[in-house]
């Protein structure tokens, strides 16, 4: 059995899966009469960026351009996965303590070795 610290690490893991996954929606329409069916619809996906994907943003160069609007210009900072790997982190740390937590109520004499 495995200890009450990996199945807390595991089910984080899952949490988080379900948690950052892939994000799908859209819509279907069907529609049938004495067997000819027929349907149409749309379903969008969306994923984590590439890790190595760089985030860029628009900064003011200091510039007055058309009309006295301040010009702008793209500069890199980082990278887009950033914020969202900080967010994992925390949330796995939340919820491995949160299972902790859960398994000690279940199981108070529950130990820390595999048996």
């Amino acid at each position: 059995m495995p200890s009450k610290e990996q199945l807390a690490h595991d089910l984080s893991l899952i949490y988080l899966a379900n948690r950052y996954g892939i994000d799908v929606n859209g819509y279907f329409s069907v529609s049938g009469n004495n067997g000819d069916i027929s349907g149409s619809g749309d379903v969008k996906t969306a994923h984590l960026p590439d890790v190595n994907k760089v985030k860029k943003t628009k900064v003011g160069t200091g510039e007055k351009g058309f009309l006295g609007i301040e010009k702008k210009k793209w500069v890199s900072g980082g990278y887009v996965v950033d914020d969202i790997f900080v967010s994992m982190i925390s949330d796995y740390r939340k919820a491995y303590l949160r299972f902790i937590q859960l398994l000690d109520a279940e199981n108070p004499t529950c130990d820390n070795t595999d048996t």
